[in-house]
Order: C-alpha cells, then structure tokens, then sequence
C-alpha cells in the first residue's frame, strides 16, 4: 500500500507511509549518533535527557494497546481502520526493555532514592527505600510493567488473526473479554508506571491524580499518533472510498474528548493542592509555574488545551486529513512539552534548562 504505479504515466508514485520512512531512518541515525555523543561528554546528563524522551514513546506505544482494547470493548466504525496501525504500535512495547536500560542504567543519576548516601541520611527516604523506592524493586516493578503490556499485546493479536481465519463469535468474545480485562490491567500498569518513572522524581511529593493524569496522557497521545498515521494515508489511491471524513471527525471527536479530560485531570491536581496547601505539595507547583518553567505552563495551557481544544471542535478542520494532521503535529509536540514539564523541573527546579541530548 504504500508504493503504487500510476496506471495513465507507468510511473512509481511513492505515497502514504513510505514518504516518512527515509526520513525517520536518517533522523534515527543522527539521533543515535548525537546520543552517542552526549553519553561521552555528559554521562549524566544522557541518563537525564534520556527518561522524558522514553516516557513520551512509552506512552505512544502503551496508549496504543490501550485505545484498541477500548475498540474491541466498545466496537463502532470509528475504530476499524486504526485496529491495525494500533496493534503494530502495541507490539513495539517489548523493545522498552532494550530502550529503558539507559534509565535503568542511570538510576542515581536521575532519581535521588537511588543513591544510598542522601538515603542514608534522610529518614522519610529511608523508610520509602525499604517499602517501595529502590532501584531493586523498580526493576523488578518495571520489567512487570513490560511484560503485562507485551502479553496482552500478544494474545489480542492471537486472537485476531484467528477471527479473520474464520469469523467465529466465540474467538470474539474471547477478544473482547481480554480487552475488558486489559483495560483495567492498562489503568494499574499506567498508574504504577508513572509514579515509578516520572511521581518518584521528587519522593517527597505525591498526588492522587498523577496516576489517572499520566494514563490519559497516553490515550491522546495515541489517538493523535494514529490519527496523523492515518493522514499520511489518505492520499493512497488504494484508500479511496474506504478512509472517509466521517473517520476524521471521529477520531477528531475522540481527541477533543481526550483533550478536556487531560486538562480536566491536570486542573482538579492542581486545584486540589492549592487548596490543600500543604507543605509537602505546594513546592511541586512552585517550581513549575514561576520563572522560565511557568512560560512553559502557560505554553500547556495554551496550546495543549485552548489550541487543539479550538480546532476540534470545528467540523471542517475535523473532516480534511490536512487540517486534523495540524492538529495531532502539535498535540504531539505538546505531549512530549508536558512530559518534558512533568520531569525536568525535579532536577533544574529554579531556572529553565534544555539539554540538546534532550533531542
């Protein structure tokens, strides 16, 4: 599907995906180069750059695995040309083993439970250190987390391959029943996930919210990935008559859906620290809404929510692969911002940094 031969010229028209594919190659390879470089000159701070750009493609990858367990629960013709591009994206979370070791690796680099001095002296971190913060259990915990995610992964792609073999609505009762399942095992997975790898940061802060905010932070972040995968499509004469604007408005409806809950849960956190304001909490904001990293916030705000909350709510922007693929470029852009937001103030929390290994 992705490379077609116009029938009228006899020439190769290259189309759909295929146009994006060198281009990521070469951006990989210079990506890998660059990390290389700055492993040498800043080992430390690779390990730290390294976790916002793990976490933004974790959540890709898991989110995805969780929007298609939501389709199979829910059906509806919003979902059925996205089932493909979401499994494949599913079945990358096993290479997070191999792309985690670098944060595994790096752990009292980036996470200060992880070094045995400043636990030592500390008593609410040595009592934290026992029960849960240390880098033992967050191993442990983490190739857990992986080996969930890849499972389910697995079995719905099983079990679909055996549906499409002979159509038995047992095979898909089965399939939805683990979607079910899944569903509640994605929810506990993010959850956990995003206090180990981003919440323990700071180990002296914590939120109920964080847990529900970091697993709709993956949902959008997979409807907008899978969305603009489908607008590179869109062109594909092999596509004409099946991908329709009714498809856009759907995942555009569902990405505005997505939008209001992400804002939805990030405001009721805040909100209930300020009005908890307790000493233990109230820093988390400080740092982050004051200085370079508060225009940051307003950027969220701004663009993350007001922007794209706008222009989903406009049908022809919606309908037209071209406007939506806009759209999901800056929820993209603005996903990788929150993490970028979430992690990098608990190690430079009194004036805005970027590391170019960061990219």
């Amino acid at each position: 599907m992705a490379t077609l031969r116009a029938t009228d010229s006899g020439a190769t028209r290259v189309s759909g995906i295929a146009r994006a594919q060198m281009p990521a190659i070469v951006i990989g390879i210079i990506g890998v180069i660059g990390a290389a470089i700055g492993f040498i000159t800043d080992a430390p701070e690779f390990f730290r750059a390294w976790l916002p750009a793990f976490v933004f493609w974790f959540l890709i990858a898991a989110g995805a695995l969780g929007v298609m367990m939501l389709q199979y629960v829910t059906g509806g013709e919003w979902g059925v040309l996205i089932r493909r591009p979401l499994g494949a994206a599913a079945r990358t979370i096993p290479l997070f083993i191999l792309f985690g070791l670098p944060v595994a690796l790096g752990l009292k680099h980036i996470y200060v439970w992880a070094d045995h001095n400043v636990v030592a002296h500390d008593v609410l971190l040595l009592q934290k250190a026992q029960w849960w913060l240390n880098p033992q259990g967050w191993i442990i915990r983490a190739l857990i987390y992986f080996a969930l995610l890849s499972l389910w992964a697995w079995r719905i792609r099983i079990l679909s391959l055996k549906f499409y073999e002979d159509r038995s609505p047992y095979v898909e009762l089965k399939r939805r029943k683990w979607s079910a399942a899944g569903l509640l095992m994605f929810v506990l997975v993010l959850t956990f996930s995003g206090i180990d790898w981003v919440m323990s940061l700071e180990p002296k802060w914590y939120s109920s919210m964080f847990g529900i905010s970091f697993t709709v932070g993956a949902g959008l972040s997979a409807f907008a990935f899978v969305t603009f995968f489908l607008t590179l499509l869109s062109d594909n004469p092999a596509m004409k008559g099946i991908l329709k604007p009714s498809h856009f408005r759907d995942l555009g409806n569902l990405m505005l859906a997505f939008t209001m809950l992400w804002a939805y849960t990030n405001f009721s956190q805040f909100l209930l620290i300020w009005y908890g304001n307790i000493k233990e909490e109230t820093p988390y904001y400080l740092t982050r809404t004051h200085g370079g990293w508060g225009i940051l916030a307003v950027a969220l705000i701004v663009f993350h929510f007001f922007l794209p909350f706008t222009m989903l709510l406009m049908r022809r922007i919606k309908d037209r692969p071209q406007t939506i693929a806009i759209v999901t470029v800056v929820i993209l852009l603005m996903r990788f911002v929150d993490v970028y937001w979430l992690v990098v103030p608990a190690h430079h929390p009194k004036h805005f940094y970027f590391s170019w290994i960061t990219l």
